[in-house]
């Protein structure tokens, strides 16, 4: 499938979306142009069911017409599209470049934005033909912790959902929408700042002091030891120290030095076992070397965990709505997503929208300031999220929660 292979009456309006929110970036829980432009557009389409639970997020739901069952609850089912840019300058080359100095759409949310936009326009029309209700989430703050999706969860939008679907735009071949077939789709994320208590002297002097950057520097390359001698080879795990900070002359020893360290993880166990090795790891280097060792845990979001039936259900929607060789099956991603809280609300399911590779022309990846995708995979994702929802209202899951 290329670019030019594509024709589809969405598309314009796709594009249009997709470029108006491109070019008007906001960082998270600052989203308000975004998000009124997102009710602006709904409202055009007829979806008047709009709320807003937090002052830059909007939710609306989309009703069926048709009659349920005698005596069955009709189905929710939700999609979420995330909204907020990056603090990332825009590589220039587009018409459509960012107005907003410093902020990008550098993670493909614009698509996302406008995907969801599209599945609203799809089942507006398709109304009469399903019972239910199709709750379409426009997401803040995806990019910055605590996260939008955990204040949308206690603000009571999950409340009564049966099923939530989740869809990112990679690089991956245009038009391909690629499921996870494992349960753990994405990582935990977690960060630390350890802080070195060592005792400053002149640079001449060592052995007058306690050298925190030394001690540092050995933690910093023990801290690569943890995943291989503690996690299953099985398991994915990562620890990596980010920042060293220490010093601000050259002829003295410090007094401290800071470590930020990132650790990603897909098992629960995994998560807790790293955590406290961190911290014994570094306490011991430190106190072995008459150091002290202080730490500031700052907990990101749990992994993605999808359901087994959702995962089946993804991956049948996706043969059937897709020309052939485009579903594909994966094992996830490294990468981090506050989705994982709405999926511990209700069966989730979280899929990949190839918007390009290097072969076709789209070498940079999410979060590079010359990131793209080909506008040709939104109608892809926008009828993906359509049909996978009307699946999940016409066919019940049985493993609700």
């Amino acid at each position: 499938m290329t670019e030019t292979q594509i024709q589809d009456p969405l598309l314009p309006d796709l594009v249009r979306w997709r470029r108006h929110v491109h070019q008007h970036p906001e960082l998270s829980y600052h989203e308000s142009g975004t998000a009124a432009y997102v009710e602006e557009e709904l409202r055009k389409l007829g979806v008047t069911d709009i709320s807003a639970p937090t002052p830059t997020s909007r939710v609306a739901d989309i009703r069926g017409l048709a009659p349920s069952p005698a005596g069955v609850r009709p189905a929710v089912a939700a999609i979420r599209a995330d909204m907020d840019a990056l603090p990332v300058p825009e590589a220039e080359g587009l018409d459509f470049c960012s107005v907003n100095p410093g902020v990008s759409h550098a993670c493909g949310h614009d698509a996302h934005v406008a995907m969801l936009l599209g599945a609203a326009k799809i089942l507006m029309k398709e109304r009469p033909n399903f019972s239910g209700t199709v709750r379409l989430i426009f997401q803040h703050a995806e990019e910055s912790a605590p996260g939008g999706a955990k204040e949308l969860v206690a603000a009571g939008v999950m409340k009564g959902v049966d099923a939530v679907i989740g869809l990112h735009v990679m690089n991956d071949p245009i038009g391909q929408i690629r499921v996870c077939t494992v349960p753990a789709f994405s990582t935990a994320s977690d960060c630390v700042w350890a802080t070195i208590t060592g005792c400053g002297t002149h640079a001449s002097m060592p052995e007058g002091g306690i050298d925190p950057v030394m001690i540092g520097s050995e933690v910093v390359m023990a801290l690569h030891t943890i995943v291989s001698r503690n996690i299953s080879p099985d398991h994915f795990a990562v620890v990596s120290p980010t920042v060293f900070q220490a010093g601000e002359v050259i002829n003295a020893i410090p007094q401290k030095a800071r470590i930020g360290i990132n650790i990603r993880t897909k098992d629960p166990d995994d998560r807790v076992r790293i955590h406290d090795c961190v911290e014994a790891l570094i306490r011991g280097i430190a106190e072995a070397n008459g150091g002290t060792a202080a730490f500031e845990w700052l907990a990101g979001c749990p992994a993605v965990i999808q359901d087994p039936e959702m995962i089946e259900r993804a991956l049948r929607v996706a043969r059937e709505t897709l020309p052939p060789g485009k579903a594909a099956v994966g094992t996830g991603m490294s990468a981090s997503e506050d989705f994982s809280y709405f999926a511990e609300c209700a069966p989730a399911s979280y899929v990949i929208l190839g918007g390009g590779n290097s072969e076709e022309g789209y070498p940079h990846r999410n979060h590079h300031p010359a990131y793209r995708f080909s506008e040709a995979a939104l109608p892809v994702g926008a009828r993906y999220e359509a049909a996978l929802a009307l699946d999940i209202l016409r066919n019940p899951l049985t493993s609700g929660r």
